[in-house]
């Protein structure tokens, strides 16, 4: 068909043209990205800082690994605290932070800045600021602990991101956005302004880093007042039958040698003077006790126990012993009023953390609600200001920074029971060699030594093989410090000069010897022999 042409002596009609969408250069897009993500981290760092002034306002980071945690299955969660330990929680804590940090980052690359067309690039960076508040107050509508003053700091977060990664800069973020003309008039006014909100935003980071930095440090010297114990713990003292054995792990674990695992990577904050502790459930009479209340209303007594976690490895370091100082759980449960058909108590920390123990367990006498370690406040980061201890079960049955304690009718599945790990979480009966080393070398005189454990049955024997368990040596077991703790062994080399290789095992209190079955700590604690090879000269 023939195009048409147009009339002559006039311009070809043309369609329109639409302008070419120009991409920003590669360079560009960076400082824009590292805009994003700087606005981010100065938000989440100003979440930060807010809360460890005020305590109430969840810092998002922490709360999405929370979610994430409920979220996943139980099998995942075993393969990466078997896989990774300690750093499975730390890694996932970080790949938050980075996650976010390149989200924000992307984010600002999408639009232009504020002050440049079209309209549509100031809802675009809004929209990033708007997702952040939003994540921030999901996250604060499940943290029970959280106050409304945290909406005010996510929205302002939220503002202090928009505008920065718009390339305001940090000290005009309160200023309104820049005109293309002023007048002199007008520049001074806005001058003025500028100032005004420069020495705003300036006094708060001063204010907010300051106090936080202060609140740290006074944290870190305060002390509260434990009660002594009516009942102390009686040190038996040395044992002049047992030699001194370099490198053997000391009978009582200092506070800062003491294993810690947890849920968190940033450790729940509580102030003892505002600290309360719920009493609740199936009970008579429920109630509210300070910390104040919970020393003074109730004996005080304290117990060396020997603490352990059910994902310690055969011949691993996570088992301590200390002397714990609190009030009888018994006193605490009986103040309540059981009623009947009580079958679990259940303990809720502040990290959301819970679990549940039998009511038998619950109601022996050692059993304890714990405010003092080895004659010291409870550490933050073993509880304070108050943890559980239940001797002759492993450490996921005993929570720290505890809020509440309810009577059930019914078995309570805990965090570590939804994803799998063992409802019971008995401690089996262990053992471990201390010394030699692996790979050492030591003489003929030398001492094999090390400790062994078997929650509240005790220890009544230890023994040691160089042929693989054919035959046995019993072993010099020290004088136990208490029926609930670890116990030391020691026994001279009797192997010829060159390679030997020991094998240890313990028998409990009941006369069961441990197994000698290998098993991982997944789902429930390990099991096996430990075994040392070292060079005799």
């Amino acid at each position: 068909m023939k195009q048409p042409t147009a009339p002559a002596g006039r311009v070809p009609i043309l369609p329109p043209r639409r302008a070419p969408k120009l991409r920003p250069l590669r360079s560009e897009r960076w400082v824009r990205f590292g805009l994003g993500a700087g606005g981010m981290a100065l938000a989440l760092a100003l979440t930060y800082v807010v809360r460890r002034l005020l305590g109430a306002v969840p810092y998002p980071p922490a709360i999405i690994q929370d979610v994430l945690r409920t979220l996943a299955p139980g099998k995942l969660d075993q393969v990466a605290i078997r896989g990774l330990q300690h750093w499975a929680q730390r890694l996932l804590y970080l790949g938050i932070h980075l996650a976010l940090l390149a989200v924000a980052g992307y984010l600002a690359t999408l639009f232009a800045p504020v002050t440049s067309p079209p309209r549509r690039a100031r809802w675009g960076i809004a929209l990033g600021g708007a997702l952040f508040a939003a994540a921030s107050i999901l996250a604060l509508a499940g943290d029970e602990g959280s106050s409304w003053y945290a909406f005010v700091v996510y929205l302002f977060a939220a503002y202090l991101y928009a505008r920065l990664a718009c390339g305001t800069g940090f000290l005009t973020v309160l200023d309104p956005e820049i005109k293309g003309e002023e007048s002199p008039l007008d520049a001074i006014r806005r001058s003025r302004r500028s100032f005004l909100g420069r020495g705003a935003v300036a006094a708060g980071v001063v204010l907010l880093g300051g106090g936080a930095l202060v609140k740290a440090l006074f944290k870190r010297t305060a002390k509260v007042t434990i009660v002594p114990a009516a009942q102390p713990f009686v040190n038996p003292g040395p044992d002049p039958n047992f030699p001194a054995v370099a490198g053997l792990t000391p009978e009582i674990t200092a506070n800062g040698d003491f294993y810690n695992v947890d849920i968190d990577f940033i450790k729940p904050s509580l102030d003892a003077n505002t600290w309360t502790l719920t009493v609740g459930g199936a009970v008579n009479g429920p109630f509210v006790l300070t910390f104040h209340q919970l020393q003074t209303e109730f004996e005080v007594v304290e117990v060396a126990h020997t603490l352990s976690c059910i994902s310690n490895e055969v011949g691993g370091d996570l088992v301590g012993t200390a002397i714990w100082r609190g009030v009888r759980f018994s006193d605490v449960l009986n103040r309540a009023g059981l009623k009947p058909g009580v079958v679990e108590i259940v303990s809720k920390a502040a990290d959301g953390f819970s679990d549940s123990v039998p009511l038998s367990r619950a109601m022996q006498p050692d059993s304890l609600v714990v405010f003092g370690m080895n004659g010291e406040q409870l550490p933050i980061e073993h509880g304070f200001p108050v943890r559980i201890i239940i001797p002759g079960l492993y450490g996921m049955k005993q929570p720290k920074w505890v809020q509440s304690v309810e009577a059930v009718t019914k078995h309570y599945n805990g965090y570590w029971e939804v994803r799998g790990w063992d409802e019971q979480a008995v401690m089996v009966t262990q053992s471990r060699i201390d010394v030699p080393q692996g790979g050492s070398r030591v003489g003929q005189a030398s001492s094999l030594a090390g400790i062994a454990w078997a929650g509240d049955k005790g220890i009544s024997k230890v023994e040691v093989s160089y042929d693989s368990g054919a035959t046995w040596h019993a072993a010099l077991l020290k004088r136990e410090l208490s029926p609930v703790t670890w116990r030391m062994w020691a026994i001279g080399i009797t192997a010829p000069r060159g390679p030997a290789r020991v094998m240890v095992r313990a028998t409990d209190g009941t006369g069961a010897v441990q197994t000698a079955d290998i098993a991982e700590p997944d789902p429930g604690p390990a099991t096996g022999w430990d075994f040392v090879t070292f060079q005799v000269t």
